[in-house]
């Protein structure tokens, strides 16, 4: 909880005043992930739970100063965290598609959330899921 969601929420005040006060306009993106869309049994859960409405707060706070704040919540990644080496298969039973999701693909999605094409999405979050938490939850 202190990480994931007390620091974001202190991470994303401090950019914002730096932002405020530099007359800085453009895009906060908050990493959360597809658990967010799980039931919050569990701390780390919880905290992802969490940070869909801080992202939603800190957005309606922020957009007056010509700041827009989104979050994007990938599903099970092609990482290390999950024991993923370069060259590995990326098949997985953890998601409806049964592949991880592709660092590269995130990158895109995070990109597009932060260019001109995201201004209109305002305290949304992305969920790149594979259908996990949506069609089948675990």
């Amino acid at each position: 909880m202190n990480l994931n969601l007390k620091g974001t929420y202190f991470m994303c005040q401090e950019i914002g005043k730096y932002m405020i006060n530099k007359k800085i306009k453009g895009h906060i993106l908050i990493i959360s992930s597809q658990s967010a869309l799980e039931v919050p049994w569990s701390p780390y859960r919880l905290s992802k739970w969490s940070i869909r409405g801080l992202t939603q707060g800190i957005a309606q706070k922020l957009l007056p100063y010509g700041i827009v704040v989104n979050a994007i919540a990938p599903g099970p990644t092609a990482t290390s965290m999950q024991s993923y080496e370069n060259g590995d298969s990326i098949y997985t039973e953890e998601n409806s598609i049964e592949r991880y999701t592709m660092p590269s693909e995130v990158a895109m999605y995070a990109r597009m959330l932060v260019s001109d094409l995201g201004n209109t999405i305002i305290g949304d979050t992305l969920y790149m899921s594979g259908g996990r938490g949506i069609i089948e939850t675990r």
